[in-house]
This record gives C-alpha cells, structure tokens and sequence, in this order.
C-alpha cells in the first residue's frame, strides 16, 4: 500500500525564528524579539532572533526552492505584530498585510498549498505590557480581531489553517509561550483556559468568514515511555501523558474539560476564571483535524522530578535508541505509536506540521553538505508513517522541520533542520543541502523511494 493521491509533502517555518525584519515593514515589537532565556548556550544568541533567517528580504529565493523540490503543501506562521503593530491598533498594517499577500502569491506560482499558523509564541509586546497579555480575557478578543482580519482578508487563498502552535505546552513553559511567568498552577490554568477560549471562539470565526477553510488544533509532544515495568513509572508515564497531550487533545478534539485536566486546579478557586457559559464555548469548537508535531520519545522515571526544568520530563534519555547532540531520543516507531493513538483516540484526520533532526551540518570544501544523518532519521519516519497508514490512520500530508535552516527556540542557529542551508555570515546565502535532492525524489515517488 502507497499513501494517497494528493497525499500532501512539504515542511515548516514560524516567524519567530525564520523572517527576521523584526522592526521593518511597520512591525511592532513582540515578546520574541525581547526574550531572554538564562540557561541558554554561549553560541545561541538570542539578539539575532531579530534578524534570524532573514526571510523577510529572502521570501521569493526560499519559496522558489521550495517550489523546485516539489512542495504541496507549506507552513508558515503569521506575525501578529506585523499585522497589528501593538496588537490592539484601530486599523492594521497595510504593509505586512501586503508581505504575507506577496508570500501567498508566490505559493499560488507555484501550487503550494499553504497551512497557516496563527500564534507561535510572539505576542506584541504591548500587549504584555497594558494588561499582562493571554493573562487577560482581553487579550482573546484583540487575538480574534486579528484572525478575523487575516482570514478576511486571505479568504479563498488558505484553505488549512492552526490557531496556535503546541498550546498544550503551555503549562511546561508560559514564559516562553506568552511573555508572563506563570506564579501557580491557578495562574497556568488561566493562562491555558484563555488560549482555549480564543481556540474554541477562532475555529467558529474562521468557519464564519470562509466555509471552505478546515480549521485544526495543534498538539505536541514525545512518545512517552515508562523507565521500567514497575507500576510507579508507568503511572508517573501516564501522568505526564495526560499533563502534556490527553488533557489538551480532549479540549481541543472531544471539548470538553475532563475531571482529571481540573484536578491540575484542586484547592484553588477558579470561580473568577471558568466563568458561567466558558464551557459551552470549549464545546462549541468546530475542529476539522488534528495536527501534531513529532521529534523524539521520552523515557519516564517516578524517581526523577522534573518540577524545576518541565521541558527536561521530555527529554529523558532511552537507552535503546540513539540521541542526537542535544539529547533527543531518535524512535521512528514512537512516531507510528504517536500517530496511532492520537487518531484512534480522537478520529479526526492528522495533519503532521512538525518532524525532523536538528544537527551541526559541516560545509564541504566543495560546498556541498552532506546530511545523511537527516536522510536517514526522516526514511525512517517516513517508513513509520506509511506503516500508520496501512494500519488505517487517516494523514493528510506530512510537514518537516523546517524547509530552511532557521534558529532553535534555544540552542541558536548551529543546531540546523533545514534542506536549504542558510550562511548568515555571508550574506544570508542559501544552498541545497544533500537531503534537498532526497526530499525532491521522495515528493516525486509520493514517498516510494527512500533510498539515499
């Protein structure tokens, strides 16, 4: 068995990370562009997040490539604060406007279907400033104002779109997420509670302006794994399960908040949060699939608490499978399971927005970059998902992270996904990496060939 006829092949960027121009074309200053993390690495400079991959002044180069390996499908995020500058502004920016109509018309040359992303961790910073941003209900109506304005205008033009990136992370990393330290689980709980307000509310909105538009939830997370056989670890493994996947997917798919997602608010008053008739929203969502991110499994140990570094019960080391550098537990079947249970339990067709390697990636003398390590860890996976669809898993297309080489939310520009290597030492300059010519051939097979 093959995957489908207008199976979709193609890869992901965010804006945050890739467009750069953090100041130019009339954007406003979001949370990104200021962000500071203190455990970060020495080479991971986060001043340079502003210029990034510089995108922005790059958009028909990279779009052209894209188009050259055969794309079917693109993801990009949209800038809220490209659109409106402070977030809250009476009329929008006219000029970023145009940039994501530009980018739309080069997608169009070359019949790539574009996904949308509507908030990956880049609130306008002014927003944090007037009312402490998603810690306000404010902030779902200026978030809604926007999408209203971005789908109004791009109707027709985008059929898939995501409302948030990984929102059920949120409760892993606020800060990064939002702008604002969560103090206590109440305040984490109002933070999530007022993303799936704005989720629930956009699906309708969007359904509203344009009926052909699908509109998807994002869920991210590892395939988690118990340490041992001991009924401990497998309970702590179910645990964080439900704190970073279930819970969220339950809202987001079966809309509802369950008794175990509130027991995350026991003793505390939720009154002035979940207000009278907030449920009926969650329920009111109108989702048409699900999308999901995949990197890595995790091993979970009840001995081990994460509490202080959240992110870290993510990341622990499996030592049945190889890691990458940064401690990433490469398992391709994680990814069938992961595949598997989400659609077994929520029956909603999967779009796959994220999957891939980050590594230093060495230029030849010749300039040429051989990744086959990159190549092997996405066959692999790519193997693992025709598996999933032979077993009767609905996938609609498959997304790589990332098309171009843009910087990692923590580790900076060395640690590399892309098929298109970015030199930012050299004016940005662009050229194909090996996997480049590999993924061209596996768009052009409809995922048949493989081999490197």
């Amino acid at each position: 068995m093959s995957f489908q006829k207008g199976f979709l092949w193609g890869s992901s960027t965010n804006a945050q990370q890739f467009e750069g121009a953090w100041n130019e074309g009339g954007k406003g200053v979001s949370i990104a562009d200021v962000r500071v993390i203190p455990d970060m690495p020495e080479d991971a400079n986060f001043e340079e997040f502003k210029i990034a991959a510089d995108h922005y002044h790059h958009m028909e180069e990279d779009i052209a490539l894209y188009g050259e390996m055969g794309f079917g499908v693109y993801r990009f995020t949209i800038a809220w604060s490209r659109i409106f500058p402070n977030g809250n502004d009476k009329e929008p920016n006219e000029e970023g406007i145009r940039f994501y109509e530009r980018m739309l018309d080069e997608l169009e040359k070359y019949k790539i279907e574009p996904v949308v992303t509507l908030y990956a961790y880049d609130l306008p910073l002014n927003l944090l400033k007037e009312y402490d941003g998603w810690m306000s209900r404010q902030c779902i109506d200026d978030y809604l104002n926007y999408v209203e304005t971005v789908v109004t205008r791009f109707k027709g033009r985008v059929k898939f779109w995501v409302p948030f990136n990984e929102q059920n992370f949120l409760n892993l990393d606020s800060e990064y997420m939002t702008g604002y330290k969560a103090k206590d689980n109440l305040e984490i709980f109002q933070l999530e509670h007022h993303f799936n307000l704005a989720y629930a509310r956009a699906t309708k909105l969007i359904h509203s302006i344009d009926s052909e538009a699908k509109v998807g939830g994002n869920v991210g997370t590892s395939c988690l794994y118990p340490a041992t056989c001991n009924p401990a670890d497998i309970e702590a493994c179910d645990n964080l399960l439900y704190k970073v996947c279930y819970n969220f997917g339950d809202i987001y798919f079966r809309k509802t908040y369950t008794k175990k997602y509130l027991k995350n608010v026991k003793g505390y008053d939720i009154s002035k949060v979940l207000l009278d008739g907030d449920l009926d929203i969650i329920a009111s969502s109108e989702p048409d699939f699900l999308s999901t991110t995949y990197y890595m499994c995790s091993v979970v140990d009840s001995k081990i608490s994460n509490e202080d570094k959240p992110m870290n019960g993510l990341k622990g080391k499996n030592p049945y499978v190889s890691q990458t550098e940064w401690g990433w537990n490469i398992d391709p079947y994680g990814f069938k399971h992961f595949l598997t249970d989400l659609y077994h339990r929520y029956q909603l067709p999967i779009l796959i927005l994220e999957n891939g390697m980050g590594h230093r990636d060495v230029v030849e003398a010749d300039g040429s970059i051989n990744d086959d390590y990159r190549i092997e860890y996405l066959a692999k996976h790519i193997e693992r998902m025709r598996e999933a669809v032979e077993d009767g898993v609905e996938i609609i297309g498959y997304l790589t992270w990332s098309a171009t080489d843009l910087y990692s939310t923590r580790e900076g520009f060395e640690k590399r996904y892309g098929f298109v290597h970015v030199e930012k030492d050299d004016n940005f300059k662009r050229s194909k990496k090996k996997s480049f010519y590999w993924y061209k051939k596996v768009i052009k097979t409809n995922g048949e060939d493989l081999e490197n």
